[in-house]
């Protein structure tokens, strides 16, 4: 196989969703994402989730961290 491996773990009792789009935000997830205050650079970034409550909850946490 080619290429690295990239992990990213969230621990058992972290909040899932913050924690993953906080991890999203800071560039810690996606490599190459940069941030950087802009919102629409969000649009680069396509995040699978298993359902549409999900989908709400994971935009609830993008709102809550940046403040909208």
């Amino acid at each position: 196989m080619s290429g690295s491996r990239r992990v990213f773990s969230i621990p058992p009792g972290a909040p899932f969703l913050p924690t993953l789009a906080e991890a999203l935000l800071a560039g810690r997830l996606v490599p190459g994402f940069r941030f950087e205050g802009d919102p629409l650079a969000l649009a680069d970034v396509t995040l699978y989730v298993p359902t549409r409550r999900a989908a709400r909850a994971l935009r609830g946490a993008f709102v809550d961290i940046l403040g909208g």
